[in-house]
């Protein structure tokens, strides 16, 4: 088993790992489960809470403040090409 937030209500949801989607059973919204190669962090520019983020997104509103932080190329994820070169990460999970 596998714990996520709801990106909704914030209440921590338990879920079988492997599962792509997780429904809130407090306020039904569907969370999207991201594996930890698939997801960046940013601080918020406004209140600074860490906010996490799928990779390849343009901006990312913080749940605090409501503040929309734009993903400057410098938090950006590298080209998998580049992080192969490096050796420093396992190849993605093949979607069955």
């Amino acid at each position: 088993m596998a714990q996520m937030v709801c990106g909704s209500c914030r209440r921590l949801l338990s879920y079988p790992r492997g599962a792509r989607h997780v429904k809130c059973s407090c306020c039904q919204t569907i969370n999207l489960v991201l594996e930890a190669d698939q997801v960046g962090q940013v601080k918020c520019g406004s209140c600074a809470v860490l906010l996490m983020y799928p990779y390849g997104a343009s901006q990312v509103r913080c749940c605090s403040c409501q503040f929309v932080t734009k993903i400057e190329e410098h938090n950006k994820r590298p080209p998998w090409s580049v992080l192969q070169l490096q050796g420093k990460h396992t190849p993605p999970k093949s979607v069955t």
